[in-house]
């Protein structure tokens, strides 16, 4: 087996097998979510739209074909190249979410995937969404996900696996959380096999525990108005408080 990869280079190696990795994640729900979500609770009146951590530029595909204009933030250049293919109309910035810089700009942001658990320590997460409040327009959304850290369990994660050209790919993650701090840890693991060469990436993200409660107070003191929603793209349906899988709405107020 060949020796394992420089970690930094996972995601600029990998890239062009991102979405495939990625294949049975429903962007469309999510991103029509997103709209019922501005439709329902902006007061903006606009079509500006802004995706954190935009990846390959799945959300930002759906939100142009829907009539947006359409900006998006990632820290990863390759995954970046691909969304620039997928979306040439996008505003594509290559930045960390903590350095987003706008002012009053966007109609709708989003942050999908759990991806705003990225941002550690926690003060750099609450960093993310005072730039977010500073990015909307009055009347503007914040829509993202994310997992409540009382609720996070430590076992095997999940693993999918893809054919492709005589290689065949083994994707495996998991999150680990010790119970007690903000750190979350995200394990990735990545084998490749052809041609009877093995190539192996490995590499452990550091994310942020957190607290439903605690992001919802943190919004509020802000200024935002929260809806704890469950994770259901399919319709709303108000959190119930037990469950560890939420959407948060924030909406800034219009004055």
């Amino acid at each position: 087996m060949a020796p394992p990869e420089n970690a930094h280079q996972l995601y600029a190696d990998l890239s062009q097998y991102y979405d495939r990795f990625c294949r049975d994640i429903n962007y469309a729900q999510q991103c029509a979510y997103a709209q019922r979500v501005l439709a329902a609770f902006g007061r903006s009146s606009g079509n500006a739209y802004f995706d954190l951590a935009c990846g390959t530029g799945q959300h930002l595909r759906h939100l142009i074909d829907a009539g947006f204009e359409v900006g998006g933030l990632d820290n990863s250049q390759a995954m970046l190249e691909q969304a620039a293919q997928r979306c040439p109309e996008a505003h594509l910035v290559l930045a960390d979410m903590a350095d987003m810089a706008a002012h009053n700009r966007y109609d709708l942001i989003s942050c999908f995937l759990y991806s705003l658990h990225y941002n550690h320590p926690l003060q750099r997460l609450e960093q993310v969404l005072q730039r977010a409040w500073c990015a909307l327009k009055p009347g503007g959304i914040l829509v993202f996900d994310m997992v409540d850290k009382n609720g996070i369990e430590n076992h095997r994660g999940l693993t999918t696996y893809l054919q492709e050209d005589n290689q065949t790919f083994e994707f495996a993650s998991r999150w680990h959380y010790a119970g007690v701090g903000d750190l979350l840890q995200l394990h990735l693991r990545i084998h490749r096999h052809a041609q009877g060469v093995s190539n192996l990436w490995q590499d452990c993200h550091t994310m942020t525990a957190v607290s439903v409660t605690e992001v919802q107070t943190f919004l509020q003191a802000l200024g935002f108005e929260v809806w704890i929603m469950e994770h259901n793209y399919e319709r709303f349906e108000a959190w119930d408080g037990a469950s560890f899988n939420v959407v948060v709405v924030a909406a800034k107020p219009e004055n």
